[in-house]
This record gives C-alpha cells, structure tokens and sequence, in this order.
C-alpha cells in the first residue's frame, strides 16, 4: 500500500476530483479534471503521467484515463480520509476558508497507519 509520504498534497486533490468524477462517467479526461480543479491542461497531463508512472492509471489508445486497481484501492482509501479529516476541521475550524487544501495537505503529512488508526477511529 502506499505511503502517505509517497503523495502529495497536490496528488491527493487529484486523486479526490478524479474519483467524483468518475462517478458520473465512463473514464477519466484531461480536459474534465483541469475544470474541475481550475487546472490547466497540460498541468492535468502532467498529474496524469506521474500517476501513470506510480501504477495509479492506466489511459487507452485515446487518451482516457481511469484507476487501476491498485489506484481505484488507494483513491477509496484517500476519500474516506479526506471525508474525516475534513469534517474534524469543519467542527474545530468553522471559519477556515479553505478547508479542501487544508485538509490535502495533513493528509499528505500524516502516515497512513495514522490515518487508518483515526478513520476507524
């Protein structure tokens, strides 16, 4: 499994919007991660490439990405991290502005036997 110290704040955002919106269709495009994360494209490339290189996706012949197993696995595990760090700082913080990158970044800090520890928690 992967160490959280092998994620970054920034891999983590990725992983979370890529999995919403995986929700709502057939696989993963470049150009419908960088809206959703006011990216720009070849920024979204190159996020796509390093989790390419770290057997997080796979892309088709035309460019479409989506989760390997392992990447499906470790993006379910960040989601459920994210929706209880998130919600910890929401009740300790009520007026953090911007809680999504706040939340990212512990996330990318803490180790991940922590974080299974405070998600079952």
């Amino acid at each position: 499994m992967a160490n959280s110290k092998l994620l970054t704040a920034s891999n983590i955002r990725y992983l979370l919007a890529m999995k919403e919106l995986e929700k709502s269709s057939k696989g993963l495009r470049c150009v419908d991660i960088a809206a959703a994360l006011g990216l720009s494209k070849p920024s979204v490339h190159n996020m796509l490439d390093t989790f390419i290189e770290m057997g997080i996706i796979n892309k088709d012949f035309y460019g479409v990405a989506s989760f390997t197993e392992y990447g499906n696995e470790i993006a379910l595990k960040y989601s459920e991290y994210y929706k209880s760090l998130s919600a910890l700082l929401k009740r300790i913080f009520p007026d953090l502005n911007n809680i999504e990158n706040a939340t990212c970044a512990l996330l990318a800090e803490i180790d991940e036997n922590a974080l299974e520890k405070f998600n079952d928690a």
